[in-house]
């Protein structure tokens, strides 16, 4: 398979921002932004500090409230990026439609990572009982292989209407031969997003907190956080797009 260009990609990614910004923008603020605000609101303190992977020292309790909101929110944020997805894959392709076609694929989504999430808990399970330190490292390692093989699994749903096993399929097979070329693209990519929404976390959380006191900035640490994450994540799901073209027609 021929490499990607990680160049051309990005220039093509700059150029579509750069046209169809003003199109897409709103949909990333509006299904990914806002929900996941509210999820940031919801979440308890001791879930949102706790070092990942690892539990709460006193699990906290959810009411079932908060918990479907969490789940709806979850589902909108989801809905949202294959929407964004249909946009960025679709020449002409009307909001409309791409709202249409993005919600009716979330199923197929939520299916497909389901049965990823599956096949990368059940050796974590083993080896964590083995060793919990050797359960760590795989949980590291085997996320990153995850997500590198399967970078291209949303947009094959959204593109090629594949069921969930298919897309997976598809996706492993499109990945194939350029994995160092997508781990790069990972990295290069997610690094400078983290930094954008900590320091808009910090920044707009203590101008809320001089404004309105603690419960203020919270508020506005949250959304500025919710904001830089859907935009970062707007930027790499047009770049996947623009990689998932060039596979398609090596």
């Amino acid at each position: 398979m021929k490499p990607v260009s990680l160049s051309l990609a990005w220039e093509e990614t700059l150029a579509f921002m750069k046209r169809e910004g003003a199109l897409i923008f709103p949909v990333a603020l509006l299904f990914i932004a806002i929900p996941l605000a509210l999820i940031l609101q919801i979440l308890p303190d001791q879930l949102r500090e706790m070092t990942p992977g690892a539990p709460p020292p006193t699990p906290p309790a959810l009411s079932g409230g908060a918990t479907a909101a969490i789940a709806a929110a979850a589902m909108v944020i989801l809905g949202g990026a294959l929407s964004c997805y249909a946009l960025a894959v679709k020449p002409g392709v009307s909001l409309r439609e791409a709202l249409a076609l993005g919600f009716r694929r979330v199923p197929y989504a939520f299916a497909a990572a389901f049965l990823i999430g599956i096949a990368l808990a059940l050796p974590l399970m083993l080896l964590t009982m083995v060793s919990p330190q050797v359960g760590s490292l795989y949980m590291v390692g085997a996320s990153l292989f995850f997500s590198v093989r399967f970078l291209l699994l949303n947009v094959v749903i959204v593109d090629r209407l594949d069921g969930p096993i298919s897309a997976i399929r598809r996706s492993w097979a499109m990945t194939r031969g350029n994995a160092g070329r997508i781990l790069l693209l990972i990295v290069v990519i997610t690094l400078p997003i983290m930094l954008v929404q900590i320091v808009a976390g910090i920044l707009l959380g203590l101008v809320g907190y001089a404004l309105g006191g603690a419960e203020v900035g919270k508020q506005l640490s949250d959304l500025a956080t919710a904001v830089a994450l859907a935009l970062g994540q707007l930027f790499m799901i047009v770049l996947t797009v623009r990689v998932y073209r060039q596979i398609a027609m090596s």
